[in-house]
């Protein structure tokens, strides 16, 4: 009987950490990444250039967070080095700067920290993954950045496909690498990687060059999906109707409902910022003061069918799970909600099929951001090092 009971015991442990530890995970909102800009996020950063890290815990109650970075190669795989290697100091620092909401419905604490500090710095350039652990060494969540120095230059040319059978749906990228480090090694590896709209999940990784000289590096035939235009929201006036949001519920917490969103068959171009979310209100501090609310959103599709459909975009980073599935409520009307803190949200729909995600509708019109990195490793190299970066917009696409 003892065995028995202690058993039970063991298993009611087990249920009530596990439940508090996605309880608190759940409780992790607003991450955002940036540099001296709080408003315009971003992923990819010189070194020695600060990186500040926000984000918010939905309690009054403060808890012992930690944070650490960790190096990867260009296919997001962990790298061989030690980390004495790549920072100078120690990480897994304690996060000591947080501050309480102010006068909002939604209680919530807001913790900040920057790097390079008195505690590390980052020594080369990379991949790497922030992680944020707590007091238990419990993961709560990991980002991915960048980090460049002393890169050649580029560029990107954008146009449209020959190919009929994707010329409405693709762009076509071209990038070039110029080498102000000459000459261009003609022992070393070279990969490229080239990401759309700073997600992550979004990229397009070259393992060949088309030309290779002393002074130039050129990689052609890049295919992208175009996508679409995403959709976008602004609830810096809580209690303010507008063209994207039809009506505020308040009570406990916020509700916004959205206008119905349709999928889109033909392009229509749509002013967008390429994913991101930018946290304002009318409020004097938007870190502090800005409330959440409760966005309800709702899909309707051309067609009947039984994908499965996720929303994404920088404020889940791009990520698809089953707590960013829409539910279908009936014939090809789909919903979903979520808590956002006040500010101005870009947001699309994927569908995932046979485990592949897939846009809803590609126009080859679609105005998208393109950041390419050129990786090179030479024969005593031990590590992908960053010896190229360059970034380019599709608005002036060459059809």
């Amino acid at each position: 009987m003892r065995n028995i009971s202690q058993f039970i015991n063991v298993l009611f442990l087990i249920f009530l950490y596990g439940n508090a530890l996605h309880s608190q995970t759940e409780k992790i909102k607003n991450f955002k990444i940036f540099g001296t800009n709080k408003n315009v996020q971003k992923y990819v950063f010189f070194k020695d250039e600060i990186i500040n890290v926000s984000f918010d815990e939905l309690s009054y109650n403060t808890n012992n967070y930690y944070y650490s970075i960790d190096h990867y190669d260009f296919q997001w795989n962990k790298t061989n080095i030690f980390k004495n290697e790549f920072i100078s100091g120690y990480d897994d620092i304690r996060i000591s700067n947080f501050n309480k909401s102010l006068n909002t419905l939604q209680k919530y604490t807001n913790y900040t920290f920057s790097f390079p500090n008195e505690q590390f710095k980052i020594k080369v350039s990379g991949n790497y993954i922030l992680s944020l652990k707590d007091s238990s060494d419990n993961l709560i969540f990991q980002r991915k950045f960048i980090v460049i120095e002393n890169v050649n230059a580029g560029n990107i040319e954008i146009y449209r496909p020959k190919d009929l059978k994707i010329r409405d749906t693709h762009q076509n990228l071209k990038i070039k690498f110029f080498c102000n480090k000459c000459p261009f090694d003609n022992r070393s590896e070279y990969r490229l990687v080239v990401i759309q709209n700073n997600n992550f999940n979004n990229y397009k990784l070259i393992n060949n060059t088309t030309l290779k000289t002393s002074r130039e590096l050129i990689f052609d035939n890049i295919l992208f999906d175009g996508d679409d235009e995403y959709l976008s929201f602004d609830t810096k006036n809580l209690l303010g109707t507008n063209n994207e949001i039809r009506k505020v519920i308040t009570g406990d917490l916020y509700s916004s409902l959205l206008y119905e969103d349709i999928e889109n068959l033909i392009y229509s171009y749509n002013p967008d910022k390429n994913g991101v979310f930018i946290n304002n209100s009318l409020n004097d501090n938007n870190d502090l003061e800005s409330d959440y609310t409760l966005v309800n959103f709702s899909l309707r599709t051309k067609n009947n069918n039984d994908s499965k459909i996720y929303i994404i975009g920088n404020f889940n980073n791009h990520e698809i799970s089953e707590k960013h599935l829409l539910k279908k409520t009936e014939k090809n009307l789909y919903k979903y909600s979520i808590k956002l803190k006040q500010g101005y949200y870009n947001y699309k729909y994927v569908s995932v099929v046979n485990g592949v995600a897939k846009n809803l509708s590609n126009f080859w019109q679609t105005e998208n951001e393109y950041s390419a990195i050129l990786y090179q490793k030479k024969l005593t190299d031990r590590y992908y090092k960053i010896v190229g970066f360059t970034k380019k917009n599709s608005d002036k696409i060459v059809n």
